[in-house]
């Protein structure tokens, strides 16, 4: 327990950046299931479409 009192601080700023770590790969990972490209364009490989399409 005093571990956790003496670190709480930095335990909280852990949970904070994970969480946005997680929620970024979450969204990523679902926009480009439904096949969005990261960059916002819509014919790039990255959108999961072949080139020249």
């Amino acid at each position: 327990m005093a571990f956790i009192r003496a670190n709480l601080s930095t335990i909280i700023v852990a949970v904070i950046v994970f969480g946005a770590l997680g929620f970024i790969c979450f969204r990523l990972i679902r926009n480009f299931r439904q096949g969005k490209s990261p960059c916002g364009c819509d014919k790039c490989r990255a959108a999961g479409r072949p080139a020249g399409s």
